[in-house]
């Protein structure tokens, strides 16, 4: 006679393994979302520097064309109309900085250089509009979307 063994005929529920792959699909999808956020938030920051600081490199560039047009000289009917800089060499530029400079009310002088010279008033007189432009070097700083920045200045000469 066949002795029928319990061991044999047992039956095993696979219901510890489905909770254990479900477990692990969770963990893992969180760590994955913590991931992504962690990426996100690294270039948002990387974005934000970057573009703190070309709105200094603007403001830095209408003091250097204050500095230049001041030592140009103006008595010779030629006024300095633009330049360009890198930053901060140009070996490895980060960013381009282009200046254009247009002058109001300074009659004769500074012919031909998109200048205005007349002006309803007297306070005017002697005005220098600058817009700077700064834009990053993509392939310096390995961002995926450029940094542009425009700054418009009025000053009194």
């Amino acid at each position: 006679m066949q002795r029928k063994s319990s061991i044999l005929k047992q039956q095993r529920r696979g219901f510890a393994m489905i909770m254990a792959i479900f477990f692990m699909v969770l963990i893992a999808t969180l760590l994955s979302y913590m991931l992504a956020s962690t990426v996100e938030t690294g270039n948002r920051s990387t974005n934000t520097y970057l573009n703190e600081q070309a709105q200094l490199l603007a403001k830095s560039a209408v003091e250097y064309a204050l500095l230049r047009v001041s030592g140009y000289p103006r008595a010779t009917n030629d006024c300095l109309k633009s330049f360009d800089a890198v930053y901060p060499d140009a070996t490895s530029p980060m960013f381009n900085i282009h200046v254009d400079m247009n002058y109001y009310g300074f009659g004769g002088t500074c012919a031909g250089n998109g200048t205005v010279g007349s002006i309803s008033t007297a306070e005017s007189n002697g005005t220098m509009l600058i817009d700077v432009y700064v834009k990053s070097n993509t392939a310096s700083l390995n961002i995926g979307e450029p940094i542009s920045y425009h700054r418009r200045t009025l000053q009194k000469l």
